[in-house]
């Protein structure tokens, strides 16, 4: 193999497991790159892309990298075109303001197109008889139907509840990372509890089958504890959420549960659970999903542009770091 295909050589799942297993032995660069038969920039180029914030796992690396390719603009052939980019990024459940977006920030190898200009190639497709008008995700918004509140819903069932008035005002500006908000998404046999980080909208879901204190406490504690800044932590009154004792007291974090009927306090992940619900509608069977289709919509999650983060990707936010989508 020549210095320059050694050096540029892609990794398959393999050599990702063995620097997995490498890395854990305390094994440097250098070492683990002689070990594999790569140059030492591909072991350091895959730590620093394919790394979620919990570490290096081969097991956890593989999907995020077949994630990004697939998330990619210009991954492929099937990407050389403005009209693919448009395809393959609406298929993936981008928005055109998203992709219009993210072309801008990937402007140097990819052409321009306003979010409009879009709209119009998406409707082209259409009258020519495509169907990629329906990829589009549009949202109404919920409205309340009438009949009385009760003001004071679930903040009986919570005891030691901390009202979000005596949230520290921080929280409010999104200025800094580990600020989260907390929520439960229904299914019919099993639930997913999501987390998600206020400023950068990185989101975290774990799979629960009841809605027990103790099981949704043990999954916020899991998720929690895989990631690097954890400050404050934000729910609704739902009496899963009792245990919060014991996840503030296992994190070293403070939680805060919003107003009963005032959904808006946690806007974030409100927005965000609609988002999963495009995955998976309401009455879907949460029981029949494997970890691994979780773990990859989650994942396509974290890597699709936002507009309220200028074309940015949660991922690219929470960790501080620009990822290249196109390869």
């Amino acid at each position: 193999m020549n210095k320059l295909n050694e050096q540029y050589r892609q990794l398959t799942q393999e050599p990702r497991y063995q620097i997995s297993a490498l890395r854990k032995t305390g094994m440097g660069l250098r070492g683990i790159a002689k070990e594999i038969g790569v140059h030492y920039s591909t072991v350091s180029r895959e730590l620093n892309r394919n790394s979620p914030p919990n570490g290096y796992s081969g097991a956890e690396a593989h999907p995020l990298s077949d994630i990004r390719k697939r998330t990619s603009l210009k991954a492929n052939k099937r990407h050389s075109h403005t009209d693919d980019i448009i395809r393959g990024s609406v298929i993936l459940g981008w928005s055109p303001e998203a992709i219009s977006l993210r072309m801008t920030v990937e402007s140097k190898v990819t052409e321009t197109l306003s979010h409009t200009t879009i709209y119009r190639r998406i409707e082209e497709n259409r009258l020519q008889g495509g169907h990629l008008y329906r990829q589009l995700h549009r949202f109404g918004k919920t409205r309340w139907k009438g009949g009385k509140r009760n003001k004071k819903a679930g903040v009986r069932l919570i005891h030691d509840r901390v009202d979000i008035t005596e949230r520290p005002d921080i929280v409010d500006a999104r200025t800094r990372l580990g600020d989260w908000e907390g929520d439960t998404v229904h299914g019919q046999s099993a639930h997913l509890v999501t987390l998600v980080d206020r400023t950068s909208r990185f989101t975290l879901a774990k799979r629960v089958f009841s809605k027990t204190k103790e099981e949704v406490g043990d999954a916020m504690i899991a998720l929690l504890k895989t990631v690097h800044t954890v400050k404050t932590v934000t729910l609704d009154n739902g009496g899963e959420f009792a245990g919060h004792v014991r996840v503030s007291k296992a994190i070293g974090a403070d939680m805060y549960f919003a107003k009963p009927y005032a959904s808006w306090q946690r806007g974030t992940n409100e927005n965000t659970n609609g988002r999963i619900r495009r995955f998976w509608p309401k009455k879907f069977d949460m029981g029949k999903l494997t970890d691994d289709e979780i773990e990859r919509r989650i994942l396509l999650l974290n890597f699709t542009p936002r507009k309220v983060l200028g074309g940015l990707t949660p991922f690219e936010v929470y960790m501080g770091q620009g990822v290249a989508l196109i390869t």
